[in-house]
């Protein structure tokens, strides 16, 4: 059998993740004083390909004009809520006009005290066009930087993007010179979550106890590519893992994310890692939620049943979190199934939510509308068995 040409890097880490997070942030734990966001951003416009704006907002609104109207309420001190342009201009204001120092310290000023924030950096110069004034590289130095500021306060993942060549440096300079904690999975930028690669790297996160968080959700960003060759993994009809590769071709949207997000896509993954800790964050997006009853998909449904079947299989809140809608099922849900009320964590999508509202509007809304007794699993019980955190905590989790 081949040798993992990854295990050099694992090697150089602790298998017990409480040996993986700063002497600061064990002893919140230890505490008790803290809760979990496990899903926000701080990176800006300087690690982001200026075309990136362009798939994220309504094709009709000329960028120029959005940047009027971006000037204009900037201006404001009130700002109305439920405009959905201006929030577009103010969320591309928010990524545009402050450094990621700022926006960390937004989150962290605008976020209940002591909460430990989940940050993920995202390889989005490797699958969009357009320009960027940092690389990856520098985007992972400088979420280091921060962390290092707050080292009680941030944890962060770094996405895996196995169609970087320069894959492997990433990977032990996140890992090992950084100390980074966990990895994001983004399939929509342009690759399988079973491709090659990713699946030596779940072998070891699977030993090594690294979480792994994927996108799952039909939000409308994506990579820039039209003809896309891929290799992965797929279960044939005898229910083994078999190698497949193709060359497609992309030109819509919805293209894009029903053939990489849908959350089957991850079943050859758990079947070959049973044990791998996985969150399926937006738990299938808004348009499983927003309560507009469809038969062509529910992948919240698969997530359950993922859930059912492995045991480190998680799902987070992020982005849907705006929705009332949401807020209702979830509350149903949560007080009916006691799987689901042991695997949901709390997560916000900061500050991509900027798009729907007040970050600080929104959050306060959602944890009053959920409970405190909710909140507490979700944000303070969950995380930590999700992290393998439990051990430095008394809770019954």
């Amino acid at each position: 059998m081949a040798r993992n040409p990854y295990l050099k890097i694992f090697e150089q880490l602790p298998k017990d993740p409480v040996e993986r997070i700063p002497e600061a942030m064990r002893l919140l734990l230890q505490r008790g004083e803290y809760r979990f966001d496990v899903h926000t951003h701080i990176f800006n416009r300087e690690y982001i390909p200026n075309k990136f704006f362009e798939i994220r907002i309504p094709f009709l609104v000329n960028t120029d004009f959005l940047e009027y109207v971006d000037d204009i309420f900037t201006q404001l001190d009130e700002v109305p809520e439920g405009e959905d342009l201006l929030n577009y201009a103010l969320f591309i204001d928010f990524a545009t006009r402050h450094s990621m120092d700022n926006i960390a310290q937004y989150l962290i000023n605008n976020s209940p005290r002591n909460t430990i924030f989940i940050v993920i950096a995202l390889d989005l110069y490797q699958s969009i066009e357009g320009k960027v004034q940092k690389d990856y590289l520098k985007q992972l130095e400088d979420t280091a930087r921060i962390r290092d500021k707050y080292p009680e306060l941030i944890l962060p993942f770094f996405e895996v993007n196995p169609t970087n060549p320069n894959i492997d440096k990433i990977i032990e300079k996140a890992l090992v010179e950084y100390g980074f904690f966990g990895i994001k999975i983004y399939p929509s930028l342009g690759y399988m979550p079973s491709h090659p690669k990713l699946m030596q790297l779940y072998e070891l996160c699977e030993e090594w106890n690294i979480p792994v968080i994927t996108h799952c959700a039909t939000h409308n960003l994506h990579t820039t590519r039209t003809f896309i060759p891929l290799e992965y993994y797929t279960i044939d009809e005898n229910g083994k893992p078999v190698l497949k590769s193709q060359r497609r071709m992309f030109l819509f949207r919805s293209q894009y994310v029903n053939f990489f997000n849908r959350p089957q896509n991850w079943e050859v993954v758990l079947k070959s890692f049973p044990n791998l800790r996985l969150n399926f964050s937006h738990i299938g997006g808004e348009d499983d939620w927003d309560g507009r009853p469809r038969t062509d998909r529910n992948w919240s449904f698969r997530i359950f049943d993922f859930m059912e079947r492995y045991d480190n299989v998680y799902a987070d809140t992020a982005y849907i979190f705006h929705l009332d809608t949401f807020v209702e099922l979830l509350t149903t849900n949560l007080f009916r199934n006691k799987l689901l009320e042991k695997r949901m964590l709390f997560g916000t999508d900061f500050y991509m939510i900027m798009e729907k509202g007040k970050y600080k509007n929104l959050r306060s809304k959602f944890v009053l509308s959920l409970g405190s007794e909710l909140m507490k699993k979700i944000s303070v019980m969950n995380p930590v068995k999700f992290l393998g955190l439990e051990s430095l905590t008394n809770m019954e989790l």
